[in-house]
């Protein structure tokens, strides 16, 4: 499989505490889907968090590297940072309240985004706003471009903030439980969406989850992680029908509908 994004040997520690990430090793390949599944503090969200250097305060890579498309990205320098995110990997946040500005109308928010990325008209990046809403199957965009965060549900709200990612067809996207703040049918509604656009765009996905279940249904492989190590990686099917440490039983056994996967 040709490498879209490879993560070799990378530590990260927190103030003059013990690594919070220990010899992380994966990769993730072109048009695939990775599930990175595991209890809260584990790691997960810092492991994704690194990839656009957006990690806590007081958190630094002790060892390790990132490699783009043969670049190593931690070496990368604001400009580049800034150039790197959203025109070559975007983030999915998991609450949308969190990354939408509440005192600004969805279309001033999305058309400053996109320009900020593109050298491009204020009418063209209201035109590309709308198309990219339509295709996150929102009606009505006209509506959403003209509400404030506060007047949208919170599955329009995530539709919004995946719109917001994807408007520069980013190679990879990076969701950190895209669907955990949402009700059962919009979470189902998500995944869906979120695997056509796979299709679509030909975008990687790395999905951060602590449902198992979640991965099962939307990933090509599957991640555990525990304690900061990587404890399992390998297909899904794989890890689903055969685990070969504990704890992966343990999570899917916490996950009753997957039974007879």
């Amino acid at each position: 499989m040709n490498k879209l994004l490879e993560v070799k040997k990378l530590s990260i520690k927190y103030n003059s505490e013990g690594n919070i990430l220990n010899n992380i090793n994966f990769d993730i390949g072109h048009k695939e889907i990775v599930g990175i599944v595991g209890e809260s503090g584990s790691g997960k969200t810092t492991l994704v968090r690194t990839m656009i250097n957006l990690l806590s305060p007081g958190a630094k890579v002790v060892s390790g590297e990132i490699m783009f498309q043969g670049k190593n990205i931690i070496e990368y320098n604001k400009e580049q940072w800034r150039n790197f995110r959203g025109n070559e990997v975007a983030m999915i946040f998991q609450n949308p309240s969190s990354y939408l500005n509440p005192i600004l109308k969805i279309g001033k928010q999305f058309v400053e985004s996109i320009r900020n990325h593109r050298d491009i008209s204020k009418v063209e990046a209201i035109k590309k706003a709308k198309d990219t809403l339509e295709k996150m199957h929102l009606v009505d965009v006209d509506r959403v471009m003209n509400s404030y965060p506060f007047q949208l549900s919170g599955g329009m709200k995530q539709r919004v903030a995946i719109a917001m990612a994807i408007a520069m067809e980013p190679k990879l996207i990076l969701a950190d439980e895209p669907t955990s703040a949402l009700d059962v049918i919009t979470q189902t509604q998500i995944a869906n969406e979120l695997m056509d656009l796979r299709d679509k765009f030909h975008t990687s996905i790395i999905l951060v989850t602590h449902n198992i279940g979640c991965a099962a249904y939307m990933a090509d492989r599957i991640m555990v992680m525990k304690n900061g190590k990587v404890v399992e990686y390998d297909s899904k099917s794989k890890v689903i029908m055969n685990p070969e440490m504990e704890y992966t039983r343990e999570l899917l056994a916490a996950i009753p509908e997957l039974k007879g996967f």
